[in-house]
């Protein structure tokens, strides 16, 4: 865009108003815009009244380390739960967990591989 292109605008500012009333943008107003697009992301779930409440009453939550466990019968060390020995902060998550299962009596510690604990769920421990 040339010096020659471009338009200077003079604006008078004794004759203008304290609110701008007939300014067009380039923006569409926001009733506008919040009907003709749909909405992004994921639509709100429905949740029942006293939910939370209820089901924690009725079943204790879900050991993530209990059903990476159950997916593998051989047994699992606590780093290969993880992902890898690098997953230092999974891990920091994940051995309160286990400590919690280890208590409840739903795993225990069978060996060492690779200088870690294997630990097994009680029902895949079996008459080998």
């Amino acid at each position: 865009m040339g010096y020659a292109e471009r338009t200077i605008v003079a604006v008078n500012y004794e004759q203008m108003s304290e609110e701008p009333e007939n300014i067009n943008f380039s923006q569409p107003s926001a009733e506008a815009a919040g009907d003709s697009k749909p909405k992004r992301g994921r639509p709100p779930v429905a949740k029942p009244a006293g939910s939370t409440a209820s089901q924690a009453a009725d079943k204790p939550a879900e050991n993530k380390v209990v059903k990476l466990l159950d997916k593998n019968p051989v047994g699992m060390t606590l780093p290969e739960m993880a992902g890898g020995p690098r997953q230092l902060k999974r891990i920091r998550t994940l051995r309160p967990q286990l400590a919690e299962a280890i208590r409840a009596g739903l795993i225990m510690p069978v060996s060492q591989r690779a200088g870690h604990t294997v630990y097994r769920l009680v029902r895949h421990i079996a008459n080998r």
